[in-house]
């Protein structure tokens, strides 16, 4: 298998014309077109609002016992809180 990467802008029609170099294969070929991120703010905030959502449902989650003696067991390594 043969792939060709290339990166475009995607004008206003949403129409775009793909020439692919002279020893590219010719028959059967898959095109995928990924988009790019959105603009760096919405990302970012996009981002934060899946990972608060999920911190909000491990919170809500009841650990077993033997879950809560594992997570007591870690705080013996975290370091001690510094007054400033």
């Amino acid at each position: 298998m043969q792939a060709h990467r290339l990166k475009v802008i995607v004008p206003e029609d949403h129409q775009l014309e793909i020439r692919l170099p002279q020893d590219f294969p010719a028959g059967p070929a898959e095109i995928i077109v990924l988009a790019g991120p959105a603009s760096g703010e919405e990302a970012q905030k996009s981002g934060q609002g899946e990972l608060l959502a999920a911190l909000e449902d491990l919170r809500s989650m009841e650990r077993t016992e033997e879950e809560d003696r594992v997570l007591e067991g870690f705080d013996r390594f975290r370091p001690p809180v510094l007054e400033r």
